[in-house]
């Protein structure tokens, strides 16, 4: 499996870490996101849209990150994705949620604290971070309680849904998040955040 992504970037870390916890071997290609290689013809023959991460597996090309993460545990020996039907259905839960409600709640603030000021594009515009704070609380306020009950997010072991979750506030600090008052949440995120498959999914991606 060849694996095209971009260490700066919360989905392909997300990707290459549940790839770790499933024991699937990825050769990387770093795809120079910052250098707008994503939008030459050749990798806009992987994926039109011009995004990673992007999977090639033989002649299968995959894109889309919960798709790839689904196909990781369907093609690893540990199947861990779910032995159930409600049990698959719980994580497809989370991750449809994830791409509905999370992550866009999150994105304004990465994008006006993190990537804006390092891509030379000017200075936050708070006014809009202000108007979206809300969302953010309500969308926390969600992952909180459901982590008020668990460690993980799906049953009672890390799935691929804790890794997906995971990545956008990998940016926490730097997007100066206001989670403060979520402590399930925080707790959460930095044991996921220190799981060795994390970290080698990062050390990975820089070094590819």
């Amino acid at each position: 499996m060849k694996l095209f992504a971009h260490p700066a970037s919360p989905n392909c870390v997300a990707v290459a870490a549940t790839a770790n916890w499933l024991g699937l071997r990825l050769e990387v290609k770093q795809v120079d996101l910052f250098g707008g290689e994503q939008s030459t013809p050749a990798f806009l023959a992987l994926n039109p849209n011009g995004k990673a991460p992007v999977l090639r597996h033989g002649d299968f090309v995959l894109w889309e990150t919960t798709a790839i993460l689904q196909y990781f545990v369907d093609c690893s020996p540990r199947a861990s994705f779910g032995w159930t039907a409600r049990e698959r259905a719980d994580v497809a839960r989370w991750l449809a949620w994830g791409l509905a409600h999370w992550n866009p709640s999150l994105q304004p603030f990465i994008f006006q604290r993190v990537f804006k000021p390092m891509k030379g594009l000017g200075e936050p515009d708070e006014a809009l971070l202000a108007d979206r704070a809300a969302e953010l609380h309500r969308t926390a306020s969600v992952l909180d309680q459901r982590l008020a009950s668990s460690e993980h997010v799906c049953g009672e072991g890390v799935s691929a849904a804790d890794f997906f979750l995971a990545a956008y506030p990998m940016y926490a600090r730097e997007a100066r998040l206001e989670l403060a008052e979520f402590d399930c949440l925080r707790r959460w995120l930095e044991r996921i955040h220190h799981l060795p498959q994390w970290r080698e999914a990062q050390e990975n991606l820089a070094a590819a």
